[in-house]
């Protein structure tokens, strides 16, 4: 995943990436973005031919449907004579991702910091050659550029092979030994290739609308921390429905539960999403610092615009799936706005 040294730069048509593709999926599982019904989403592929590369956006990130699965088994208990426990075998597929945005990119490379030493997770990673995919078009939500996550992709570990759509064809940069071996062999790209890609990202970043200023936030919202906005945007929006928390790439928060089977001899321990906008997330023995519904929008705002300190970067990459797919319409920018414009201190 992560490169050692600079790689050559290539062009390939699309054609001959069709071709590439269809040759891979007969010996491993190929995962893309497919538009079905009006919308896109990844999941497996027997063709090229499924393919939706030029889509604008996901509702479920890759990071989830690749990497940070729902629901995880990963130990059972034997309750037999030596009480033996047994933990889940990880998973060794070998899987092909394709047409990952660079916003997308940021959010995996964001939970490899979270579940960096969780054998489940790390052994899909392992198995995946990433491919990674520059934006062609600026969605209404995205703010990917305030945060430094796209519309290009910025990054040069992570992934394997970054592809430019240039019309006919694509321009490929490995930045792995695995991506280098995927696409190695097709024609060199040259230097006005290279600038065509400079002038499209300036284009997109031109085209994007929506912004968030991040500069000093962190200090302005832990002294906003009773700003009326919480309140009012919670009890006239919020429905507590986790909607955003679902579809966010980058929210990592599990809950660990015991399944006893109906026999009473077998236990299995899972591991599955859960949300801070949820009452009892936040519910410990003799209280809920969290009870309120101002209180859990703004801890899913500041863990998204605010904790930076815990990774050293915004819990957001921009992509904007909380605001689209929220059914009130809570915009996490326009909160942060409203802050900036009218603080309490």
């Amino acid at each position: 995943m992560t490169g050692q040294r600079a790689f050559q730069k290539y062009r390939i048509t699309k054609e001959a990436f069709k071709l590439l593709v269809d040759s891979l999926a007969r010996d491993m599982k190929v995962v893309g973005p497919v538009s079905e019904n009006g919308q896109t989403a990844f999941r497996q592929v027997g063709s090229s031919s499924e393919l939706s590369m030029d889509y604008q956006s996901t509702m479920l990130p890759p990071s989830k449907v690749l990497f940070y699965k729902p629901v995880e088994d990963v130990l059972r208990f034997d309750m037999n004579e030596d009480a033996s426990v047994t933990e889940t075998a990880a998973e060794n597929e070998k899987v092909l991702a394709l047409g990952i945005h660079p916003c997308d990119v940021h959010a995996i490379v964001y939970l490899d910091g979270v579940f960096g030493e969780d054998p489940h997770y790390m052994n899909r990673r392992e198995n995946t050659i990433l491919v990674a995919l520059n934006c062609t078009q600026v969605a209404e939500h995205c703010f990917c550029a305030s945060v430094g996550t796209g519309p290009h992709l910025n990054l040069r570990e992570g992934y394997d092979l970054l592809l430019t759509d240039v019309g006919d064809s694509y321009l490929a940069e490995p930045v792995s030994h695995r991506g280098e071996e995927l696409i190695g062999g097709v024609r060199a790209a040259r230097v006005d290739e290279l600038l065509e890609k400079d002038a499209q990202e300036k284009a997109l970043t031109d085209a994007m609308t929506k912004q968030v200023d991040m500069d000093g936030l962190d200090e302005l919202f832990m002294k906003n921390i009773e700003h009326p906005v919480w309140a009012r945007v919670a009890e006239d929006r919020c429905l507590s429905c986790s909607n955003c928390v679902m579809v966010c790439p980058t929210c990592f928060c599990h809950d660990i539960v015991d399944e006893t089977a109906m026999d009473l001899k077998t236990v299995r321990r899972l591991r599955r999403w859960d949300a801070c906008h949820d009452v009892h997330f936040a519910q410990v023995h003799g209280g809920n610092p969290r009870c309120t519904r101002a209180s859990r929008l703004r801890q899913f705002v500041m863990h998204k615009l605010n904790y930076t300190a815990q990774f050293a970067t915004a819990g957001t990459v921009g992509c904007g799936r909380c605001i689209s797919w929220c059914p009130t319409s809570i915009d996490l920018t326009e909160i942060a706005d409203e802050i900036r414009r009218s603080p309490m201190a």
